[in-house]
C-alpha cells in the first residue's frame, strides 16, 4: 500500500520540488507567461482531449461538476460564519476556504490515483472551481461596483471556457475528433500538468506564512470541511465508484494559489491569504495520503 501511495505522490512531490528549487535559482522563472500558456493553451487542450479519448458516462461527468458545486456553497456558508467569528475579512479571506487547488494539485493526483476517467472526472469539478473562481473570487476580492459583471465578459472569453462548450457537445452527442485533431490536442494538452506543478512549487517561495493559529483554522476548514461536505454530497447523491473517489480527493485540495494572486492584485490582506495556502497546502501532505490509502 505504501507504494502505491508513493507511485501517486511521488510525481506530483518531484515535479513541485523543480519548480520551487528552479525558482530559488537564479534561473529566471516567468510564472505569468507559463499561467497564460496553461491557462490558453495546455488546459483547455487537455479537457477537450481528455474527454475525447475516455470513454466516461456524461452522467457521472455532469454529477461531478454539481457536486463541486454543492460543496462550494456548503464551504462558503460554514467560511462566512468561521471568518465573521475569528474577527477576519469575508472579502479577503473566503476565497482561501472555498477554492481549493483542483488544478495544480488535484488533476495530476486524480490522474496517477485513478487513471484516465479520474482526470476526465477530475476536470468537471476543476472546470466548475474556475468558473466560480474567476466570477465569483474575483468579484469577491474586486474593489470596484462592476466587479461580477466585469468577471462574466472576461470569463467569456476564455479559451477554458469554450473546451467546455466543445467537450460537453462531444460528452452529449457521443461525437469523437479526427485522429490529427486528438494527437493535436494530446500533444499540447501534456503540457498541462507539469507545468502546473512547477508553477506551483516556483510559487510557493513568495509566499510567507503570518498568524498560523488563524490559518490553521482556516487551512482545516478548507480540507476538513470540504472533505465533511463532499461526504454528505456524495451520501445524498448517491455517488459510488471513481465518481466518489475523485469528488472525495478534489474536496480535500488545499487552498489555492490563485488565491494569492488575486488578493495581491486587489490588495485583500496578501500576507493572510498566503498564510493559508502555505499552511492548507503543508497540511495537504498530511491529508491526502491518509484519504488515498482509504480510497484505494
Amino acid at each position: 500500500m505504501l507504494f502505491e501511495l508513493w507511485n501517486i505522490i511521488a510525481p506530483v512531490f518531484v515535479c513541485t520540488i523543480i519548480g520551487y528549487f528552479w525558482a530559488r535559482s537564479s534561473t529566471p522563472f516567468s510564472a505569468d507567461f507559463v499561467s497564460r500558456i496553461v491557462m490558453n493553451i495546455g488546459a483547455p487542450c487537455l479537457v477537450i482531449s481528455t474527454i475525447n479519448g475516455v470513454e466516461i458516462s456524461g452522467q457521472d461527468f455532469y454529477a461531478v461538476a454539481f457536486a463541486a458545486i454543492l460543496i462550494f456553497l456548503f464551504t462558503a456558508i460554514a467560511g462566512i460564519l468561521v471568518i465573521r467569528m475569528s474577527g477576519g475579512t469575508v472579502r479577503s479571506l473566503l476565497a482561501t476556504v472555498v477554492f481549493p487547488n483542483n488544478g495544480n494539485m488535484g488533476l495530476p493526483l486524480c490522474l496517477f490515483a485513478f487513471g484516465e476517467e479520474g482526470l476526465a472526472l477530475a476536470l468537471a469539478f476543476f472546470l466548475v472551481q474556475m468558473s466560480a473562481l474567476m466570477s465569483g473570487g474575483v468579484a469577491l476580492m474586486s474593489r470596484n461596483n462592476n466587479g461580477f459583471l466585469s468577471a462574466l465578459k472576461d470569463l467569456a472569453i476564455l479559451p477554458l471556457i469554450h473546451s467546455i462548450v466543445i467537450a460537453i457537445f462531444l460528452l452529449g452527442t457521443g461525437t469523437k475528433l479526427p485522429s490529427w485533431i486528438d494527437t493535436t490536442l494530446g500533444i499540447l494538452g501534456g503540457l498541462t500538468i507539469p507545468l502546473m506543478l512547477i508553477t506551483l512549487g516556483a510559487s510557493l517561495t513568495n509566499l510567507s506564512t503570518t498568524e498560523w493559529r488563524r490559518s490553521m483554522i482556516f487551512s482545516i476548514l478548507r480540507i476538513g470541511g470540504g472533505f465533511s461536505f463532499a461526504c454528505i454530497v456524495v451520501s445524498l447523491m448517491g455517488l459510488s465508484g471513481t465518481a466518489k473517489h475523485v469528488v472525495l480527493l478534489q474536496a480535500i485540495m488545499p487552498a489555492a494559489v490563485f488565491n494569492y494572486l488575486l488578493a495581491l492584485k486587489f490588495d485583500r490582506d496578501p500576507d493572510k491569504v498566503a498564510s493559508v495556502v502555505v499552511t492548507s497546502t503543508l497540511l495537504s501532505l498530511i491529508a491526502i495520503p491518509i484519504l488515498l490509502s482509504f480510497l484505494l
